[in-house]
């Protein structure tokens, strides 16, 4: 299993993280196989940087050139989510597994919004002498917001899990 990183623009990570998107059509240079884990990095190409927001998905499916009329040198990538290493095989969690899910999920998501009010105060008072950008630093001020009312929700599910 390989991990590839690809750097995906705004609109098509949010479609990512939001499950709308499970697919990728992509120039098929990495030898790219079926449960190879794809490393999505949102890139903002007017600002020409990385978000620091990730997303990771594992390929399920892969249609080439020879499927189906998909362009020579290209693929079609379906994905779905990566499973956890720690998740039993017949699906049965115990309620101690449960919460150390939602403490992780919840510690992710505190780390998204943290990565993100980053992001928006370098857009709100840039010091590499580009002009403030008040739009960006909004959008990134939303995910931050996002991402910390996730936090919450996961870390009060352990909470409740655990009995507490």
């Amino acid at each position: 299993m390989n991990r590839h990183e690809l750097k995906t623009w705004p609109k098509y990570f949010a479609a990512v993280r939001s499950g709308k998107k499970r697919f990728e059509i992509r120039r098929n240079d990495r030898e790219f196989a079926v449960g190879d884990v794809l490393v999505l990095r949102e890139f903002d190409p007017e600002a020409d940087a990385y978000t620091g927001q990730v997303e990771e998905r594992q390929i399920t499916f892969l249609l080439s050139e020879e499927d189906y009329g998909v362009i020579h040198g290209f693929v079609a990538i379906g994905f779905g989510e990566v499973p956890h290493a720690d998740a039993p095989l017949d699906g049965a969690l115990t309620a101690e597994q449960l919460a150390h899910w939602h403490e992780t999920t919840a510690s992710n998501a505190a780390l998204r919004a943290q990565d993100a009010r980053r992001v928006a105060q370098s857009y709100a008072a840039p010091n590499t002498g580009r002009p403030a950008m008040p739009v960006a630093a909004d959008r990134h001020n939303a995910v931050a917001a996002a991402a910390e009312t996730e936090a919450a929700f996961h870390a009060a599910a352990a909470q409740i899990v655990r009995g507490r």
